[in-house]
């Protein structure tokens, strides 16, 4: 039990930092970021909504509890960000989409119960 705390620990410490990073690039607009929602035609505050949801989800991630919410909220903004590139963007820069998705559906199954409370 205690290794599996310590692994999956690790992992949200990970995946928050990840998350944070996007979250803080997207909003700020950093040039590959801002780029890429041009390119799908978004507007600007769709740009500053994703990266808000993916600092929440890094938060969340870290709080006790919330886990499974920022688990959650990391699956969606990592399945948006796949589903993005396989319509418009190319499979490229793919990879971290989809490890995003992939850890975070991990850590929302981990976490689970923190939706039931």
């Amino acid at each position: 039990m205690m290794r599996w705390l310590n692994f999956s620990l690790f992992l949200r410490l990970g995946l928050a930092l990840v998350l944070l990073a996007a979250g803080l690039a997207v909003m700020v607009g950093f040039d590959r970021m801002g780029h890429r929602f041009h390119v799908l035609g978004a507007a600007e505050w769709m740009r500053l909504a994703a990266g808000a949801e993916q600092v929440a989800a890094a938060i969340l991630l870290m709080v006790p509890g919330r886990a499974g919410y920022g688990a959650a909220l990391g699956l969606i903004a990592g399945g948006a960000a796949t589903m993005a590139h396989a319509a418009t963007l190319g499979w490229d820069s793919a990879p971290p989409a989809m490890a995003i998705c992939a850890l975070s559906a991990l850590l929302l199954w981990r976490n689970r119960a923190d939706l039931r409370r």
